[in-house]
């Protein structure tokens, strides 16, 4: 019975953390996404910036 309440335990301790690090990974990930979108929002107005210039 000892045993059998220590594997469980011990199983609940390692699923929490895999879900612990299953929120990190997906937090990162839409970090990364969000980074990645404000650049490519930067690379358009520069482009649209030296393309539709005024010519003074």
């Amino acid at each position: 019975m000892f045993w059998t309440f220590m594997m469980f335990t011990g199983l609940a301790i390692v699923f929490a953390q895999l879900g612990a690090y299953s929120i990190l990974v997906a937090v990162l990930a839409g970090g990364l996404k969000l980074a990645l979108l404000v650049i490519a929002g930067f690379v358009i107005v520069l482009l649209w910036r030296k393309v539709f210039q005024k010519n003074t």
